[in-house]
């Protein structure tokens, strides 16, 4: 298990703005707007509680339903779990609850890239460990069935913290699965 520093999942402003459909530029000419938005990122940064897990792996360990093609010619894979952990997900949904949709959407599409981020990051030092890889690929991209999710997360990592449903989507929301191939 990785556990990153806080710092190590902060989105840029402009993109996660983006994701909420504003356009940065804009709404900085706005009175108050941006003063708003900063109190939700601060409060954001605070509830999140960044984890990965990780295995590397033989490819002829995994399955053939769970290696996509652009993993032709790679010798391991590194298969991982980030997530943000629960309490930014009940925040989102308490804003939701008392109906202050803004801050529910500016902190959602605020943690979507916060998850992003982290995976980058992760996929960074992965990278300056292991060379040469693949693209970082992620199930339901592709043809590896989203639902290949659970036998990475309950059989692959034995991840206990995540709840998988029989759709492959993951509980906390802010949870993805990624995966890299490597050459070498």
């Amino acid at each position: 298990m990785f556990r990153p520093e806080k710092v190590n999942c902060m989105p840029d402003k402009k993109i996660f703005l983006a994701r909420a459909g504003a356009r940065y530029s804009m709404l900085v000419k706005e009175h108050g707007f941006m003063q708003r938005v900063n109190a939700l990122f601060l409060q954001a940064l605070s509830q999140i509680g960044p984890l990965v897990f990780h295995t590397t792996v033989s490819i002829d360990q995994l399955p053939n339903k769970v290696v996509p093609r652009v993993f032709d010619g790679a010798k391991s894979a590194t298969v991982f779990l980030s997530t943000l952990g629960e309490s930014i997900d009940q925040l989102i949904n308490n804003y939701v609850n008392q109906g202050q949709t803004f801050e529910a959407m500016i902190l959602d599409a605020w943690a979507s890239e916060s998850l992003e981020t982290l995976n980058e990051t992760f996929d960074h030092k992965l990278r300056e460990t292991f060379g040469e890889g693949t693209m970082r690929f992620s199930p339901g991209y592709g043809e590896i069935d989203v639902r290949m999710n659970k036998y990475i997360v309950k059989e692959l990592l034995n991840v206990e913290q995540i709840t998988v449903l029989d759709s492959g989507e993951m509980v906390p929301r802010k949870t993805t699965t990624c995966m890299i191939g490597w050459y070498k």
